[in-house]
């Protein structure tokens, strides 16, 4: 299985008068976020920059990792007050890029997530792009981008983006078939409460248009696609993960927490499952986080399979697979400089339990078998 992401880039000239389409405005947007100023713009002396006049780039905003400084102001009052219309509201972007040099746009957010519009009083939300006169159809859907937020204003929940963002990471070293993301330091301005400054980690998601994109599939929805249906290897792969996560709340069948998509050429032997939200597993650990009541577990960190039923010659190949990663994913944990060294430890305690666990092969073949589906 190879263990580098796909090559995405794609060389563009950009523009930005009054008809600019709207596909080229989310890419000198997401273009601005990731490059140098000093790379992005030749031939401007001019003291304050908001509008750029061509760029020539090329563009992969999940191939970095050094965390975007983004802030958002809007009435944030209101958003908590509104979260459960799904409704947008008008929320100003400002990007700095140093003291003389920035971006600023007029953009739209809603809120998003079934439970955490409910529990959190920041809730994750869609940062829609959409701000030109003119629509694109056909890229319509692939200017927004899930934001993923700190929920609440407290340490632990700065602490559970920061390892739902790992969750997301260490599948990346597993798979290329998952969703990439970008650490965001984010600054939000509540015009609502006197434009009170409130800052907090948060997380970007890799759009599916993008996803499918760069591994050339199509995002199938179709909701008569079963474990069964998905190719076996990588489905295989995705169960174990979620199994070393301590994550149950996902399902093929349901489309619950996964994305499907298929591969070009592939026919019915191309469907791949992409998983996404992790806030509910065990690595997570978060305190609201409560296993399904179906489930013989009373807490997220016991670990219980939920994956499809395979012959044991099955299990033990992606067991196998899996520890190949082992010392790759630990050094993600240990080198990641964002989580202080309790939690850290904290992480890599529970995924060495479970890769502790993997040196017994027929004992945690006899653990799967009994709890698939």
């Amino acid at each position: 299985m190879e263990k580098t992401f796909a090559e995405c880039g794609n060389f563009v000239s950009l523009r930005m008068p009054a008809s600019l389409h709207i596909h080229r405005l989310v890419l000198l947007i997401l273009s601005i976020l990731l490059h140098s100023p000093e790379y992005l713009f030749s031939q401007i002396e001019v003291e304050h920059v908001s509008e750029v006049d061509t760029i020539e780039t090329t563009i992969d905003l999940f191939g970095e990792t050094t965390p975007l400084h983004i802030t958002l102001t809007l009435d944030l009052k209101k958003y908590q007050r509104e979260k459960n219309k799904g409704i947008y509201m008008p929320v100003h972007f400002h990007y700095q890029f140093n003291d003389t040099l920035y971006l600023e746009k007029e953009m739209r957010m809603k809120a998003r997530g079934k439970f955490r519009k409910k529990h959190c009083s920041l809730a994750p939300f869609w940062l829609d792009l959409r701000n030109a006169e003119i629509k694109d159809e056909e890229q319509q859907d692939f200017a927004r981008i899930k934001i993923v937020t700190h929920c609440k204003n407290s340490a632990a929940y700065e602490e559970y983006v920061l390892k739902e963002y790992l969750c997301y990471r260490i599948y990346n070293i597993i798979s290329p078939n998952s969703f990439r993301v970008r650490l965001v330091r984010m600054t939000y301005v509540d015009t609502g409460r006197d434009n009170k400054v409130t800052k907090g980690w948060a997380f970007m998601i890799e759009p599916v248009e993008m996803l499918a994109q760069r591994l050339k599939a199509t995002e199938i929805k179709d909701e008569g696609l079963l474990s069964r249906h998905m190719r076996p290897v990588e489905m295989n792969m995705l169960a174990l993960f979620q199994y070393m996560i301590g994550h149950t709340d996902y399902s093929v069948p349901l489309r619950h927490n996964v994305k499907i998509l298929g591969l070009s050429g592939l026919g019915t032997a191309g469907y791949i499952a992409v998983p996404y939200d992790f806030d509910l597993s065990g690595l997570v650990d978060a305190y609201y986080a409560l296993p399904a009541e179906v489930l013989d577990i009373t807490s997220v960190t016991e670990r219980y399979y939920v994956g499809p039923c395979r012959p044991d010659v099955d299990f033990v190949l992606a067991i196998e697979q899996l520890n190949l990663y082992r010392e790759e994913i630990l050094k993600l944990v240990w080198d990641f400089e964002y989580l202080d060294q309790k939690d850290k430890k904290s992480v890599v305690n529970y995924l060495e339990e479970y890769f502790n666990q993997a040196e017994y092969q027929k004992s945690l073949v006899f653990g799967l078998q009994r709890t698939c589906l």
